[in-house]
């Protein structure tokens, strides 16, 4: 088995993301669902089917060269109620996680992205509630148990500033709010749920990505994510490496207007051309994988990779060749030093 430092020798390896509501469609209890039952958002159905297609779709993965996705571990089916855990949604969590194992995929986890338990949100205050960090920490605890030993990286919150912007200063998510207060108390939250996630999910071999911030003290043992759609994607690399040239990086990048060759070949030379410049970005990813559901825009934006048909883009060719699968990784000796995530990717 390779090591991360045999990766370094390809270049940075790449791989595809997506969050949860767009390849299964909203959990029937998420605070989205709501929002799509009160006609504020289209209806997500089914996103594109990956929750009956995962293991054909992560074949597809490995068959075109990709070998790492991250998939978002959506909070709203592990836990439905509040204090009630699903366990046969563990069981079906763990046979997606084994499927890209078994397929030749290393399987990252987001823990947060776009939705919420619409009982967290809407009953507890969400990120404005006195217990939000503590109800948020429980249940990160509890899916590192039960699905760690297939996970080959963590994300505990996928942009978690943009998530409060988004739910309490543009009110564009749930709850739709627009206070600067909330805002405000919103994103410190996040961060806080985001450093505790990292603390709890370190005591595992894979290693965590997170968002740093000008104000934290960096910690040596995350990998820090740039988080810029691809006309953003140069600047944002070179604003995280002039603010720490040895830290290392994890790229998550899109293209709103959906991927055209000559555009996802321009971010492959952008992060090679960083890695090569002494930037240590460890890998990066394209998300999403297949088009499905796109938030406000609903099943008309056509983002992905590959058509809902699973039939491959020609954007697919420029998608630089993948590393050799690692397994699980870690962090080169010294640890990974923090990143400021800059920009935002279509969330």
């Amino acid at each position: 088995m390779s090591t991360e430092h045999d990766d370094d020798r390809h270049g940075p390896w790449w791989g595809t993301a997506a969050a949860a509501t767009q390849c299964e469609g909203a959990a029937p209890l998420a605070d989205w669902a709501g929002w799509e039952a009160e006609g504020r958002a289209p209806a997500s159905r089914d996103g594109n089917g990956f929750r009956t297609r995962y293991a054909d779709d992560l074949a597809l993965l490995a068959e075109h060269g990709i070998t790492r996705h991250r998939l978002t571990v959506e909070w709203a089916r592990l836990e439905p109620h509040p204090g009630r855990w699903g366990g046969d949604e563990v069981d079906h969590l763990r046979r997606v996680l084994a499927a890209g194992r078994d397929a030749g995929v290393d399987m990252w986890a987001c823990l947060l992205h776009g939705t919420a338990p619409g009982w967290f949100t809407d009953d507890e205050r969400g990120w404005l509630g006195d217990e939000a960090v503590l109800t948020w920490a429980r249940h990160v605890d509890r899916v590192a148990e039960a699905v760690g030993d297939l996970v080959a990286g963590w994300v505990p919150v996928h942009e978690p500033e943009v998530l409060a912007r988004l739910g309490y200063g543009d009110g564009a998510f749930p709850p739709g709010r627009h206070d600067p207060a909330d805002h405000r108390d919103a994103r410190a939250a996040l961060l806080a749920a985001e450093a505790e996630a990292a603390r709890l999910l370190r005591s595992g071999t894979a290693p965590v990505a997170v968002a740093a911030r000008p104000e934290a003290a960096p910690d040596g043992h995350d990998l820090h994510v740039v988080s810029a759609p691809v006309d953003d994607l140069e600047a944002s690399l070179e604003r995280a490496v002039q603010a720490d040239p040895d830290t290392s990086l994890l790229v998550v990048t899109g293209d709103p207007g959906g991927w055209q060759a000559e555009r996802l070949a321009r971010a492959g030379r952008t992060v090679s051309e960083a890695a090569k410049g002494g930037a240590a970005i460890a890998g990066a990813f394209v998300q999403p994988a297949i088009d499905g559901y796109e938030w406000h825009r609903g099943f008309d934006a056509r983002l992905g990779l590959f058509d809902r048909d699973r039939n491959p883009r020609p954007a697919l060719d420029a998608l630089p060749a993948a590393a050799p699968r690692t397994g699980p990784l870690t962090p080169p000796p010294g640890g990974a030093r923090a990143l400021r995530a800059t920009g935002t990717t279509e969330i």
